[in-house]
């Protein structure tokens, strides 16, 4: 039975020999007296700081070059991460908060995260009783932060926040902390700022800033602490607040409940409350085939109003002048491919003022006209804004609805992916081609979002999430395939519910003519990145294979690149232009 990686990562190939070397040198270094004195290689008592908890760890740790061995009992629970150990097959399993699980076994180069090959640098080693791991590699293909300070062999290993959102509730807002482990955080009131400290954790850059303006709650700033991660609410206004979460919950929710509006005007005539003649009595949400969607506002008579665009989240934010919204506050979750939330609540209360934000899966046109009846106004985004929709791609028939095609280039940054005999790395390819693909299908007037658009890390439990964020309708995860025997050629396709199958096969049926190669077929596998979109068609493409030295040569060429671009999205134009329920 032939042994192939028919998955998005590394094969099991050449690094086999260096492995056995380094798990030698390892068993020759754990059997030896303690000599930190050795230049690149040493044993040492390591201190480990995990998510903000001091580990005292008994036995020796060794550091090769930049990779910190050590013993992984103790390791994992501060990280809410579940370690089973199997003595018999030599097998460490581990599963993550979120669900990502990851193999190691003694000796072997490569380890299976969530049904993939990767490479490792120094294979897991069981020596003495003694079972180490390649810490920071690990904790890091987990989603998680770690640092290493040679100068005190302290390891700091951090649970990594991965995204901030807030959405309206029937009592104000509420606002979502998610990381990839147990969140510690605390709560402080400053006179204008509510203040979350998340101690252990780290955010996913130095700093980020959202503009809010709803409710009370004007933006939210991030930034690095001294321990851990700072999340700043800028507030308008007196808030009510509530810190809600559990001490092994990788989710911090804040709920926010909006006081007076705004502080008591200064004594004298001008503080008199004036009573509003436009009375707003509801909102309502039309979705419209071809990519589109229609906010109704109803009132008792004609309305001002202001509007200006946000964006992080994007949004259309319509402030009505003189108003009083009956309901007080109303919350539309639409999730529709392009609208994600319409919400509307009394923002200002003297002088009376209504707010209408529009949360938006991406940048789209809107316009804002009276309606059909007196004092009803419209909001028109996305197609819904011309008088005729735009024509779609040719051949791409209107039952399809709006078409959104997430783009996503596989590994990036620490993750290589796949390596070549010349040294070509799978994530550089996939990139061009993922950038190629995505002028492709701009050029035929197809909405793309990329899962990253640069040679960055991005952690398998986030694909899926900035696809459905992206509003997208449809995925297609680009690799490159591995196999330890160099002669293994052609393409191949994945998928993981019946109903991304088409889509899998017309993909490799246009790819393979396209680019000269041989059809593997499709194959079903629970990947994650396609388990996370299991509600739309979603498939992953294994390009062809970076260890064949001619496939490789053809993944490293430009030309290339577009060739195997231009298979994927005319297998993408089969695919949407054939009715539902075909086979391709």
């Amino acid at each position: 039975m032939e042994r192939i990686v028919q998955t998005s990562s590394q094969a099991r190939w050449a690094p086999s020999i260096a492995a056995g070397i380094a798990v030698f040198g390892l068993v020759l270094m754990l059997a030896a007296p303690p000599s930190p004195g050795v230049a690149g290689e040493a044993t040492t008592t390591l201190r480990v700081i995990a998510n903000g908890q001091p580990l005292p760890l008994v036995t020796r740790a060794i550091i090769q070059g930049d990779v910190v061995m050590a013993q992984y009992q103790g390791l994992f629970d501060p990280l809410g991460i579940r370690a089973t150990w199997n003595p018999s097959q030599h097998l460490l399993h581990l599963t993550s908060p979120a669900g990502d699980e990851m193999e190691l076994r003694a000796g072997d180069p490569y380890a299976t995260v969530n049904g993939e090959n990767r490479p490792i640098p120094i294979p897991l080693v069981e020596v003495f009783g003694r079972v180490l791991i390649p810490v920071q590699w690990v904790f890091e293909t987990l989603g998680d932060v770690t640092a290493y300070d040679p100068a005190t062999h302290t390891l700091v290993i951090s649970p990594q926040i991965t995204g901030v959102s807030w959405r309206g509730t029937d009592a104000g807002l509420e606002v979502a902390v998610e990381g990839t482990g147990p969140l510690h955080a605390t709560l402080s009131r400053e006179p204008a700022h509510l203040i979350v400290d998340v101690s252990g954790a780290a955010p996913k850059s130095p700093e980020e800033a959202f503009e809010v303006n709803e409710g009370n709650l004007a933006g939210i700033h991030i930034t690095r602490a001294a321990a851990g991660a700072r999340i700043v609410l800028d507030l308008m206004g007196p808030v009510q607040y509530r810190l809600l979460t559990q001490a092994e919950d990788r989710r911090v929710l804040i709920a926010l409940t909006t006081g007076s509006a705004l502080p008591a005007p200064p004594p004298g005539p001008s503080s008199a409350y004036h009573p509003s003649s436009q009375k707003i009595t509801d909102i309502a949400y039309e979705h419209l085939d071809g990519g589109g969607g229609r906010v109704v506002i109803t009132a008792n008579r004609a309305l001002q109003v202001n509007e200006r665009k946000l964006r992080n989240p994007d949004r259309v934010v319509i402030d009505v002048l003189d108003a009083v919204f009956l309901p007080v506050k109303k919350s539309l979750s639409i999730d529709d491919g392009l609208v994600v939330q319409v919400r509307a609540a009394q923002f200002h209360s003297n002088p009376n003022v209504v707010r209408i934000v529009i949360e938006l899966a991406r940048p789209s046109p809107d316009q804002v006209h009276p309606g059909s009846d007196e004092g009803s106004l419209m909001v028109d985004i996305g197609a819904a804004t011309a008088v005729n929709p735009p024509p779609l791609p040719s051949g791409i028939p209107a039952r399809h609805g709006p078409i959104v095609v997430a783009v996503d280039a596989g590994h990036g940054g620490s993750d290589p992916g796949a390596i070549g005999p010349t040294g070509v790395k799978e994530k550089d390819v996939v990139l061009a081609i993922a950038q190629d693909l995505r002028r492709l299908l701009t050029q035929q007037h197809v909405d793309v979002v990329m899962v990253r658009e640069t040679d960055v890390f991005v952690p398998l439990e986030d694909r899926g999430q900035i696809a459905a964020r992206g509003g997208a309708t449809m995925l297609v995860s680009i690799h490159a395939n591995a196999s330890t025997e160099p002669s293994k050629n052609g393409t191949q396709t994945f998928y993981a519910t019946p109903q991304s199958q088409p889509l899998a096969a017309a993909v490799l049926d246009e790819l393979s003519r396209k680019v000269g190669l041989a059809p593997r077929g499709e194959t079903q596998a629970r990947f994650k990145v396609l388990v996370d979109s299991k509600h739309i068609p979603a498939i992953l493409v294994e390009t062809a294979f970076v260890t064949n030295p001619r496939e490789e040569q053809m993944l490293r060429d430009p030309a290339m690149q577009e060739e195997f671009a231009q298979g994927i999205a005319q297998g993408i134009q089969r695919y949407l232009s054939t009715p539902p329920g075909a086979i391709p």
